[in-house]
């Protein structure tokens, strides 16, 4: 693969670097009103027009109110979605992004929904995923236009408002239209993603679980919890997190009162997706339950099989330990523990599985795996499958998104699969593309401030010049995409 930008591509990064000089600052401005709002997609709380509730009603409105100041034309559709359009031609390029964030959750150490600067730094729930991308790209429409970059084909920003849940947004979108000739997410890494793994959202229910129904853990079934917590009466004796030898040790900590005995658990929270380098706070306090020996019969076993089905983040433990060559490694996760109703317990799951399975065949070897424990863990009927992406590699917009990628960076980046599931698994011929440089670029300095560049935890953030390095390959890429479709179009 050769390095080979044209004279005139050559000549468009210094004006691209300039014009994102001048206007970094506005950037951070805007995006800071956009992080103001908690848009967790709230479908349970819909209204006519606001079908994920008002926080995410609201969310689209202020995004397309300043994309109307700044001369663009936009669409709304019915609150799914919204659309910013720069050009006047018969199709469109899409460009992809969701509003919609998870809830904050807990081990803040700034105020999840204001945008704190330090340096380089922003941090704020949604600014890694998906607030900060989204921002670019409507200031990618502003770059095309004033540095007047020609095209063939409109630039359709799309914004949707449930990728974090279900993508009950695009899923919409993509039957009601109108959708884009081509699209790019921008809710990835950098280069080319070709496969993204199958996504089940289950649910399994334990009706008698004794004790343990008072166990509670994590906020939502894609992120691994970062605490759990359980009280229980009865206890005697003086309890503390120095007697603990396993998971436990240093992380589990003890509180009495008139309720009685209460143990919270801490973790390491992640993506359910990308479980390399966390723990699951709930699995840590069913580690300490047991190692105590706090829970009577018939808790004590239910406790076990609770700890050996999810004690892997791959499966293991639960019979569907599954990885193929595309795609790498099955993840499970159990990402919200209640009771729903008195002496119950509920767990909301998320499951990973490789490109080359079945969703039905993994869900049917689970059940048959809990029937086998005979513990009363029953799964739940009305669980979601969203099936495997796959874009081989002989796909002429793959070719040409490489390219660009290799040709503005001289880098030579394989294209990637991965577990994370973006809206190019419900939007027809929808890429994900950027905008996350790989872990092996070094643009992040090595003192960042106490953040993390992950989605889903506490203290998110995004390094601000390595998200606007994008930009240049973006322009790259949709001009030449531009030109490839409207090729396509007159051979």
């Amino acid at each position: 693969m050769s390095t080979s930008l044209t004279t005139l591509e050559k000549a468009l990064l210094p004006k691209i670097e300039c014009w994102l000089a001048a206007h970094r600052e506005s950037m951070i401005d805007e995006l800071a009103k956009w992080v103001e709002v908690p848009s967790v997609s709230r479908p349970d709380l819909a209204q006519p027009g606001a079908p994920f509730g008002p926080d995410c009603a609201k969310m689209l409105q202020v995004a397309l109110s300043l994309a109307e100041q700044s001369g663009f034309r936009t669409e709304q559709h019915e609150g799914y979605a919204g659309s910013v359009i720069y050009g006047n031609h018969c199709e469109d390029i899409g460009l992809i992004n969701h509003l919609d964030v998870v809830p904050a959750g807990e081990n803040w150490s700034y105020p999840p929904f204001t945008l704190t600067r330090q340096d380089d730094f922003l941090i704020g729930r949604g600014v890694f995923d998906n607030k900060g991308s989204a921002i670019m790209n409507l200031y990618l429409l502003k770059l095309f236009r004033d540095l007047a970059i020609p095209l063939q084909h409109n630039l359709r920003l799309v914004y949707g408002m449930a990728e974090e849940t279900d993508m009950a947004d695009l899923i919409w979108f993509a039957k009601n239209g109108p959708v884009p000739r081509l699209s790019l997410v921008t809710d990835g890494s950098f280069p080319v993603n070709y496969a993204q793994k199958g996504q089940i959202a289950f649910r399994m229910n334990v009706a008698d679980a004794g004790k343990l129904s008072a166990f509670s853990a994590g906020n939502a079934g894609n992120t691994i919890p970062a605490t759990a917590q359980i009280t229980l009466t009865g206890v005697e004796g003086d309890l503390n997190g120095d007697t603990l030898s396993g998971l436990g040790a240093g992380r589990v900590t003890f509180t009495r009162d008139e309720r009685g005995l209460t143990l919270q658990a801490q973790g390491i929270a992640g993506h359910a997706a990308f479980p390399e380098g966390t723990l699951s706070a709930a699995v840590v306090l069913l580690d300490a339950l047991l190692e105590l020996n706090l829970l009577p019969e018939p808790e004590r076993t239910l406790a076990k099989n609770l700890q050996q089905l999810f004690a892997s983040p791959y499966g293991e433990g639960a019979g569907i330990g599954l990885e193929d060559v595309p795609s790498g490694k099955l993840t499970l996760n159990a990402g919200i523990w209640q009771s729903d109703t008195s002496g119950t317990l509920t767990i909301t799951g998320d499951i990973r599985y490789p490109v080359t399975l079945n969703g039905q065949t993994i869900m049917t070897t689970l059940g048959d795996h809990l029937a086998q424990l005979a513990a009363g863990i029953e799964l739940l009927p009305n669980w979601r499958d969203i099936p495997p992406f796959y874009l081989p590699e002989d796909d002429k917009a793959r070719q040409v998104l490489q390219q660009a990628w290799h040709d503005v960076t001289g880098r030579s980046d394989p294209a990637y699969s991965m577990g994370g599931v973006t809206h190019s698994k419900v939007l027809p011929r929808a890429i994900t593309f950027g905008p996350i440089f790989p872990p092996s670029e070094t643009k992040i300095p090595d003192s960042p401030p106490a953040g993390n560049s992950l989605p889903h935890v506490a203290n998110e953030m995004v390094h601000l010049p390595t998200l606007l390095a994008g930009m240049p390959i973006y322009v790259i890429a949709l001009i030449r995409l531009d030109a490839e479709l409207s090729a396509q179009q007159n051979g």
